[in-house]
């Protein structure tokens, strides 16, 4: 066996070359950019890998790269550290994304070997990416089975609403389908939150830790499926008062300590809401009329579909009632989208982070929403989900 011996001029030539390689990948990120490069191993190219930012309650496409060779990357300006979402739509992928924090001059790795984002690896220098990392490694045996769930129900709605879309007994099949897979899901999602929220315990309050307690704050309402509220509301009790008064903070109270909700034969509840002009609205200037409550976004595409059909509940029933439609969006994309279709009506706007204020009373789980209240002001009807006539069908019972 030849034997190697390094000595040590050659060493010392060696560690000078990979200290200048790796003060050269630095140099290649201006301190006013981040430099995010993946190596992706058997997958085959033209998968598309998208990157995303969290714009409350929509998800904003920022770029877009094909896989060339297993690699993709995004480069871009940025002025703070912030955190990013990688994601494709690409059959077999799982329909969730993988959370990587940028920051300006960074450089960051990741690295995967299947379509399954949460165990891709990443690494960088950034604090925060490494406590996100800790929350991924409380549980990866757990996210890893859950993700290749999560890709096959995903890839059975891709077949239902786009290759069969229709076809309402390939439709009940894979209802079928989805069904027998959740059944395993959730318990997987649960055990994976129970390991977090054990692990935030004794964690340091960062910003990871924050984006984790509003996230299980925002699904309190949802028991059935997370069932840890008692420890949601412990781990509140352990953030500083400064942390509750920010925007993040007030909006963790909100979903722990909501207001009273409101249902069927109840009084309706008021609150500040703005128009495209941005002038304060209220539900109570159109009393003494019926009043239906449209819970909507623009990201949402049952919402969208269902547009021109609230357009003629609007124009069929304007004599007896008035439609405030109740934007999720932030108040830029609101104002933008409304412009560009044109919309008219009552387009209103609460701009509020999450599902707080009015949708928390309206007991707004999922969109659209909506809320029918009668000329008395009280809760004649509350229903959620769309399909073709079924907006109609529901007003013309109701106002019969």
């Amino acid at each position: 066996m030849r034997k190697y011996i390094i000595v040590p001029v050659l060493l010392a030539v060696v560690l000078v070359m990979m200290c200048h390689c790796t003060s050269d990948r630095k140099a290649t990120v201006p301190a006013n950019e981040y430099l995010i490069q993946g190596e992706l191993a058997n997958l085959s190219d033209s998968i598309v890998i998208g990157l995303y930012v969290d714009e409350g309650n929509i998800f904003n496409l920022v770029a877009r790269d094909t896989l060339l060779n297993g690699k993709f990357s995004f480069r871009d300006t940025v002025s703070v550290t912030k955190k990013m979402l990688i994601m494709s739509d690409n059959k077999g992928f799982p329909g969730t994304w993988l959370e990587v924090w940028i920051a300006p001059g960074e450089y960051i790795e990741i690295k995967g070997e299947d379509k399954l984002l949460k165990t891709w690896e990443v690494v960088s220098d950034i604090p925060e990416q490494a406590e996100e990392n800790r929350f991924t490694a409380c549980a990866m045996a757990q996210q890893k089975e859950l993700m290749q769930h999560l890709a096959a129900e995903y890839d059975w709605q891709r077949m239902m609403f786009i290759d069969h879309a229709g076809d309402q007994e390939f439709e009940k099949k894979g209802w079928a389908k989805i069904d027998s897979i959740r059944k395993l899901t959730t318990p997987l999602q649960q055990e994976i939150w129970k390991k977090e929220l054990e692990y935030m315990k004794e964690a340091p309050i960062s910003k990871v830790w924050i984006d984790k307690l509003l996230l299980y704050a925002s699904m309190m309402k949802y028991e059935t499926v997370m069932p840890y509220k008692e420890e949601v509301k412990s781990l509140y009790a352990r953030m500083p008062e400064t942390e509750k008064q920010t925007d993040a903070g007030q909006e963790i109270t909100a979903y722990i300590y909501p207001p009273s909700v409101a249902g069927i034969g109840d009084m309706m509840v008021d609150g500040e809401l703005y128009d495209v002009n941005d002038s304060l609205r209220h539900i109570s200037e159109f009393a003494g009329r019926f009043i239906l409550l449209d819970f909507w976004s623009s990201g949402c595409g049952p919402c969208v579909e269902s547009i021109p059909e609230m357009e003629k509940v609007i124009d069929t029933y304007k004599d007896r009632m008035t439609v405030i439609s109740i934007s999720e969006d932030p108040k830029a994309r609101w104002k933008e989208y409304v412009k560009t279709k044109g919309m008219g009506g009552n387009q209103w706007n609460e701009l509020r982070r999450g599902r707080t204020g009015l949708a928390v009373s309206y007991q707004v789980k999922g969109i659209p929403h909506y809320v029918l209240i009668a000329p008395s002001g009280k809760i004649q009807d509350m229903w959620s989900g769309y399909g073709s006539g079924s907006l109609l069908e529901t007003v013309k019972k109701n106002l019969k």
